[in-house]
């Protein structure tokens, strides 16, 4: 019976994290006008609604990704590991000196990993101001915060990091 309980509790400690949404929608004051969230990256999306088919508009608001993939580190990684190879490590002592070789090698994965800003469920989150056109962003890891700013007008939108 214990072996059985045990069993079924498994999956709510294994799978906890999987239920954070990667993508949320935040109402504006506008009832047209609300922002999609990517929670993992930080990239925003102004979603307007309407009766028309001209109506429905999904604007990008911000396309920057304030954190990467674990995937697109490991690209980047790996791409500077050949670069390497190929610039210092494949040439002869003589014409690299052992000392170029291992000041320009890249660290290892993991200690890249240690100071990018990695991707995770829930990272971002948007919080709502008094004024109906900005919003303000945060990050729930390293605390950073950015101002977000909708509009209908394409100049008038806006994130910009808070200092």
């Amino acid at each position: 019976m214990k072996k059985l309980l045990l069993l079924l509790f498994i999956p709510v400690f294994c799978f906890g994290q999987e239920d954070i949404e990667r993508y949320k929608v935040y109402e504006t004051t506008n009832i047209y006008t609300s922002l999609l969230l990517d929670s993992a990256t930080g990239k925003i999306w102004q979603l307007q609604i309407g009766v028309g088919d001209t109506d429905r508009l999904r604007t990008v608001l911000s396309e920057i990704e304030y954190a990467e993939t674990i995937e697109k580190i490991t690209e980047d990684w790996n791409q500077s590991m050949e670069e390497w190879e190929e610039e210092y490590n494949s040439k002869p002592d003589s014409i690299v000196s052992v000392e170029d070789k291992a000041y320009w090698k890249p660290s290892s994965l993991e200690k890249t990993l240690e100071y990018r800003t990695v991707a995770k469920n829930g990272r971002f989150k948007l919080y709502p101001t008094g004024n109906m056109y900005n919003f303000i962003m945060v990050d729930v890891i390293n605390g950073k915060t950015y101002q977000v700013q909708w509009s209908a007008k394409k100049d008038s939108r806006l994130v910009f990091r808070i200092r």
